[in-house]
């Protein structure tokens, strides 16, 4: 496999660009996790029906994302990214505002529109492993911001106002730089994107989108409701039981570049995925059985979500080879809506975990989750393409 030792100057612009909107995209929902329980109670709703409010949002995401795969490729990126971020942070901001469900339901939803039109470009593991850092960054700086809001007694819907405007600010940035965005799709010449036959009966493909959905379905537990269920188990504050979710995503990010680097030198990417999930699992599974203090918590959260982020390259370049000759930004969407839609099936699973059985529960679900992403790794790495 060819490996990138740098890119040109425009190339930087472009993927530094596609970052900072990936990092909001990621930002904005990791950002509503401290305010989970301020939400469901001013609106008086269960954790089961909060968690579909979540799920408007994903399913929104995963059902548009690969229409919004083939018009980036038709029309390019900058507008179709511009306006996505428009709709997310208005969507985001506007919950500020709700009085009902049914307004939560709804906005979510209009962020999840906003939110389909991300996903990386035609690139290889350092460029994959940019992309996904940018994302992974704003996983962790969401919760922290909140967090901080929530210890400075801001109330809640000033601060989920506040940062849908910094994102419509900073759509307004992108619509005045995002040019090059399209000049550098327009120096090289697009694949062509595959057709919808291949996507449904390509064994790869479709191990990929399975592959994608489990790991969906995991992290999902973790990420939504850790911060919930540890302040449940451990009789937390909410801004000391994100501290471990911080951990998480923060390991995540620390392994996300150097993931990269390590996609680009190794030709054995199933080997290092299968590795890295089993480790996570293996973290996962041990706060689920409630043996540790929580500082261990911590420790074994921050290796779990370490090992993940060592792999998000690594998935990312087999997207690329099972790929082919096909243009890897739809057939990257197409995978990333099973990612989608595996958080869309679980997550009213979390929901009804946290009204009806012990906390801990959480953590062994996600756990269990992994090990099906494990599988289908195993199961592509013996397809061939």
């Amino acid at each position: 496999m060819a490996s990138v030792i740098s890119f040109p100057r425009r190339e930087v612009q472009v993927i530094g660009l596609i970052s900072v909107a990936h990092f909001l995209s990621h930002f904005y929902l990791t950002s509503l996790v401290p305010l989970y329980a301020s939400i469901a109670s001013e609106l008086g709703v269960s954790w089961t029906s909060l968690s579909w409010g979540i799920t408007a949002y994903v399913v929104c995401t995963g059902v548009l994302q690969t229409p919004m795969g083939y018009l980036v490729d038709r029309i390019g990126g900058r507008w179709v990214l511009v306006f996505g971020l428009f709709f997310l942070a208005g969507g985001i901001g506007s919950i500020g505002f709700a009085t009902e469900f049914w307004h939560l339901i709804g906005l979510m939803a209009l962020a999840g529109l906003g939110n389909s039109v991300f996903h990386p470009d035609d690139r290889l593991g350092k460029a994959f492993s940019m992309h996904s850092f940018g994302g992974s960054s704003g996983m962790v700086v969401g919760p922290l911001v909140m967090a901080l809001f929530i210890q400075l007694d801001v109330p809640w819907r000033t601060s989920v106002l506040v940062v849908g405007a910094i994102g419509i600010v900073l759509a307004f940035v992108l619509l005045a730089f995002g040019g090059i965005i399209d000049e550098s799709g327009a120096t090289k010449r697009k694949r062509e994107p595959p057709p919808w036959r291949l996507l449904l009966t390509s064994r790869p493909i479709l191990l990929l989108f399975l592959f994608y959905l489990f790991s969906s379905a995991a992290n999902a537990g973790v990420v939504h409701f850790s911060v919930a269920a540890l302040g449940t188990i451990y009789g937390l504050p909410i801004v000391a039981a994100t501290l471990a979710l911080t951990f998480y995503q923060g390991g995540s990010l620390a392994l996300t570049l150097p993931g990269g680097l390590l996609a680009d030198r190794t030709k054995h990417h199933h080997r290092l995925m299968v590795v890295c999930l089993a480790i996570s699992a293996a973290m996962v599974a041990l706060v689920g059985l409630n043996i540790l203090p929580f500082w261990s918590v911590i420790v074994a959260l921050a290796l779990s979500g370490g090992a993940r982020g060592l792999v998000t390259a690594a998935r990312d370049v087999n997207v690329r080879h099972s790929a082919g000759s096909h243009s890897v930004g739809t057939v990257f969407a197409f995978v990333s809506t099973g990612f989608l839609f595996g958080g869309a099936v679980a997550l009213p699973i979390y929901g009804l975990v946290l009204d009806h059985a012990p906390p801990e529960t959480v953590f062994l679900i996600s756990a269990v989750m992994t090990l099906g992403a494990i599988f289908a790794t195993i199961l592509h790495s013996r397809t061939k393409i």
